[in-house]
């Protein structure tokens, strides 16, 4: 497993935390660009919850065989799930699963907008020998919006806060937000969680608890379980209200997805294979005015590249993704290009060479 991108060390630094994304505004306004709940605090004090600290049984977990003809990115992902199995199923993921449930219409469309860049973060993952589950992340996060903003300014598929997108060398500028880069964040985001793997003793879910309510509001819950002599594990903690549901809904959407069919829950096709590329560019571009020229959807290339606020690639990488099928047709357009027609008097370069023919690696 590749080490974070900034190594934690020493006394406990406390990190902004990264907010999960209210799913039911996401399911009401589809459309919105803002997820999530208001924050009360960056850090908060844990409170006891009432029944929080009686013990959770777990019930042991077993899936029936399903045949995989490597089609689906979905069934790929089921297969890896290992989460629910090594944790059991209690009464707060059932809870969550039926919340799920009742809400299918938000499952349905989350899954549709992941199609671009679901199967880049599953193999991503996969090379980093992190389980399949964190692809789910970003749909309670930011229901997979890489446009989606909170109301305390978390961005992002990945709901990095400002400060711990920094962190993470995710540069924010007036032309481009990181946060809102697909694979500069999800690099950020597998990083960060990595970390907190290692921090938290190897544990995912009190990784994936200090993802969303910080690393301080899970070290103080353990070590006041600690004192009271109580289980350190997830689900004996007094944490947040938002954080006891985070990692359940993650766990009891996981069950969902590995088996739709019994729960019956639509999920749009996602083919597994990559749907994008990165084209290396020589100069800032005006995405729009290439796509127009290219002959490409405006929304595909600026859905793909939603981190260049201003529609132009100035102030961030020198990179844009688009899509696989439509490599070939952009590439040969952009070489037959003048000066004139791209941005005033910049010219765009393209390195085929340097254009992935597979995974985009972040």
């Amino acid at each position: 497993m590749p080490p974070a991108s900034r190594p934690y060390s020493g006394a406990l630094r406390i990190v902004r935390p990264m907010r999960i994304a209210s799913l039911t505004v996401a399911m009401l306004c589809a459309g919105c660009q803002s997820y999530g709940p208001p924050e009360a605090s960056t850090e908060r004090t844990p409170r006891l919850v009432a029944g929080l600290n009686r013990s959770v049984e777990p019930v042991a977990y077993s899936r029936p065989a399903q045949p995989y003809d490597g089609s689906d990115i979905w069934q790929r992902m089921g297969q890896d799930f290992r989460l629910a199995d090594d944790n059991g199923v209690n009464e707060r993921i059932v809870r969550q699963r039926n919340w799920l449930l009742g809400n299918a219409g938000f499952i349905r469309n989350a899954s549709q907008r992941a199609s671009p860049y679901l199967h880049f973060i599953v193999e991503t993952l996969d090379q980093r020998a992190m389980p399949a589950e964190l692809a789910l992340l970003p749909i309670i996060e930011s229901a997979y919006n890489p446009k989606a903003n909170s109301i305390r300014d978390a961005a992002g598929l990945w709901q990095f806060m400002a400060a711990t997108g920094r962190d993470f060398d995710l540069r924010q500028t007036a032309w481009y937000d990181g946060r809102r880069d697909v694979v500069a964040s999800s690099k950020a985001a597998m990083d960060y969680l990595t970390r907190l793997h290692s921090q938290f003793g190897g544990d995912w879910l009190l990784a994936m608890a200090a993802y969303n309510a910080g690393e301080g509001t899970v070290s103080r819950a353990i070590d006041a379980n600690e004192r009271r002599g109580l289980p350190t594990d997830y689900w004996h903690l007094s944490l947040p209200k938002e954080t006891q549901d985070y990692v359940p809904r993650l766990l009891a959407l996981s069950l969902l997805v590995r088996e739709p069919e019994t729960y019956g829950v639509k999920l749009s096709p996602v083919a597994n294979a990559p749907y994008f590329t990165v084209l290396e560019l020589a100069r800032p571009v005006d995405l729009e005015r290439l796509a127009v020229t290219a002959g490409i959807d405006r929304s595909v290339l600026l859905n793909l590249n939603p981190a260049f606020l201003r529609k132009k690639t100035a102030d961030g990488p020198s990179r844009l993704l688009v899509p696989r099928d439509q490599f070939e047709q952009l590439s040969a357009t952009v070489d037959k290009m003048t000066d004139d027609v791209m941005h005033g008097n910049e010219a765009l370069a393209v390195s085929t060479a340097t254009a992935s023919a597979g995974i985009v690696r972040p």
